[in-house]
Formats: structure tokens, C-alpha cells, sequence
């Protein structure tokens, strides 16, 4: 590991993969396991069924926000196993800053705390569902370290031909960071998912007082589109 000027931690992905025994690296490779799936579900599942309980109260237009929030919970439940179930067939991209404001929107249903946005165009060459995956896994662990009242921001940005997106809490930084039961999985599977794209994962100090994830991987180029 490598300490940085700014005292965070240049992390191998490799290393990442490795924070937990159960880890598999050869199914990982090759798509997900049946338990990492199965993990990275459980948040668009859990914020479709908060939604669907908080909109039985509602009408007019709070109930048409917490429809198109269902929907977008559902399209990332439809995005992952997608990715999964039909293998790709041309070169993949998304546009990452589209992606991560529908994650944050689907965060900001369930989490009572401030979650900020700075964003500019990006083409990112990955895939949707793995792309919703990291970014479902890195603000589901932010949530549980910023707590209920804490802060997060997203940042999503282009920089030496890489698409990079980084998101940070107002938790206890590394020395909270959790390592182990679903948090350390999480890390393993964003570990994994950059890998297979010949991206990097960075963890730091946020300017929040918290962690900072950084995850990149290959860009485009920029896009107004």
C-alpha cells in the first residue's frame, strides 16, 4: 500500500479483492457469483419496497416522484441482471453522470442526510449494470458511515482518458472503514468490477472528514450529448 500527501491509501485492486477470505477472483472474472448478486440486489430491492409502503400515503405529485423513483429502482434491478444473463456484443458505454444521478436519486428515497452532486458529461466504457453496481455499493456504504444526519458527495468527472467518479461521507475515514460482512464485500466487488475493465480504485481522506472512493475507468472523451 501506498500513503499519499493527502494521508489516503493507494490501494491495489487486487488487494481489494483479497479483504475477504470468501472472495472468488475466477468468478468474478468471468461474471458474478450467485452471493454477489445476490448482495448488490438487495438496495434497489429494499428502496422499491420503502417506496411502495411510503406511496400508499400519498397522491398527486409526491406520489408521481415516488413512481418514477420505483422505476428507476427497477431498471437498476433490470440493468444488473441483464449485464449478467446476456453477454456483450459490441464495445460498452454509458453515460456515467446520467447513471449516477439516477443512483443518488434512488439513495436520497431512503437516506435522511445531505447528498451533493457535481457532475459533467462523461462516456464511460463500461457496462450499465456493472457501472450501477460500484455506484450502488460505494453510496450504500456511505450511507451507513455518514449516518443519518451525515453528508455525501458524488463527483463525476474526466481527467487523462479516464472516466472518474468519486464519492466521499462525513463518516470516520479509513480508521472506520469497514472491512468485513457486507461493506467488505462490497469493496470486493467494486475491486473486481474495475478490474475487468483495466480500472483502479483509490481510498482517501475526504475533505467531509470521511472516506473518499475513487473508481475509474476508460472514458471516451468528453460529450455534450
Amino acid at each position: 500500500m501506498e500513503r499519499t500527501q493527502q494521508g489516503g491509501l493507494s490501494i491495489p485492486i487486487e488487494s481489494l479483492a483479497d479483504l475477504s477470505a470468501t472472495c472468488d477472483m475466477s468468478s468474478a472474472a468471468a461474471g458474478s457469483s450467485l452471493r454477489e448478486v445476490c448482495h448488490d440486489l438487495i438496495e434497489p430491492t429494499a428502496t422499491i419496497r420503502w417506496l411502495v409502503r411510503a406511496a400508499e400515503a400519498e397522491s398527486g405529485e409526491e406520489l408521481r416522484d415516488r413512481l418514477e423513483a420505483i422505476a428507476v429502482a427497477a431498471g437498476q434491478i433490470a440493468a444488473i441482471c441483464d449485464d449478467i444473463l446476456d453477454p456483450p456484443r459490441c464495445r460498452p458505454r454509458v453515460r456515467l453522470d446520467k447513471i449516477a444521478a439516477e443512483a443518488v436519486a434512488s439513495a436520497r428515497a431512503r437516506y435522511d442526510g445531505v447528498i451533493d452532486v457535481v457532475s459533467q458529461p462523461v462516456i464511460a466504457l463500461i457496462r450499465t449494470g456493472d457501472i450501477i453496481r460500484i455506484l450502488c455499493n460505494i453510496l450504500a456504504n456511505a450511507c451507513r458511515a455518514a449516518g443519518p444526519v451525515g453528508r455525501i458527495t458524488v463527483e463525476v468527472n474526466e481527467a487523462d482518458g479516464q472516466a472518474r467518479l468519486t464519492i466521499a461521507d462525513s463518516g470516520h475515514g479509513l480508521a472506520g472503514a469497514a472491512v468485513a460482512g457486507r461493506a467488505g464485500l462490497g469493496l470486493e466487488i467494486i475491486g473486481a468490477l474495475a478490474l475487468k475493465y483495466g480500472g483502479s480504485v483509490h481510498l482517501g481522506i475526504s475533505g467531509l472528514g470521511g472516506l473518499a472512493v475513487t473508481v475509474q475507468v476508460p472514458a471516451q472523451g468528453r460529450s455534450s450529448n
